[in-house]
């Protein structure tokens, strides 16, 4: 099977042998400037340190997040870098210096069309959409479920972690997760993103 590409986009070669390690799940190609990435890449790790980088605002981003998938990377990972780089088009934002492991992981998720981002980075995405969308009185997604299964819905749908659901609704954290799988099979939703585009009628 062919190994799908890969641009390292860093000037750094500290970082770039970092990296590397990756090599084994990916052809590894590197570029070391944000105007140097290969026609055709589809999937790129792009160092926020990059001496040529854009800001998000520039339209060289809207240009490049059709066909290429993009995971930005941050030495000093902050939300408001990582709103506006998945704002500008990235699909992934993490730690430019995060194990091979986890970097794999993100780039594996963000390879199949998911999307990756920090914990609280997804709960203000999340309550931003809240702020844009109300909920009708009768909600068509809730029909299959328990009126507890529809109050941790909402909540899971707004970013709460579970042990602020358990806290709030007075359960246990392990009865939280028996919910969320219930809610999860019984809405035919994979993951907390798709539950709350599908709770704020987006999908």
């Amino acid at each position: 099977m062919k190994k799908q590409t890969l641009v390292l986009a860093t000037h750094d070669d500290q970082l770039a042998r970092r990296w590397h390690a990756l090599g084994e799940g990916w052809t590894l190609v590197r570029a070391n400037r944000f105007d140097a990435l290969p026609a055709g890449a589809t999937l790129a790790l792009i160092d926020a340190a990059l001496p040529d980088l854009p800001a998000f605002t520039h339209p060289a981003w809207a240009k490049l997040s059709p066909t290429l998938r993009m995971v930005f990377a941050s030495s000093q990972p902050n939300d408001p870098e990582g709103l506006a780089a998945i704002n500008a088009g990235c699909s992934g934002y993490c730690h430019a210096f995060a194990s091979a492991e986890h970097l794999s992981q993100v780039l594996n998720v963000v390879a199949a069309g998911e999307l990756w981002v920090g914990r609280s980075i997804l709960a203000r995405l999340l309550r931003a959409v809240e702020s844009r969308t109300a909920p009708p009185a009768a909600p068509a997604w809730a029909g299959p479920l328990t009126e507890r299964e529809r109050e941790v819905a909402q909540r899971a749908a707004l970013g709460e972690a579970n042990a602020d659901i358990a806290a709030a609704l007075a359960i246990t954290e392990r009865t939280v997760k028996s919910h969320l799988t219930s809610v999860f099979e019984k809405l035919g939703v994979n993951d907390r993103l798709q539950l709350a585009l599908r709770v704020h009628g987006i999908k």
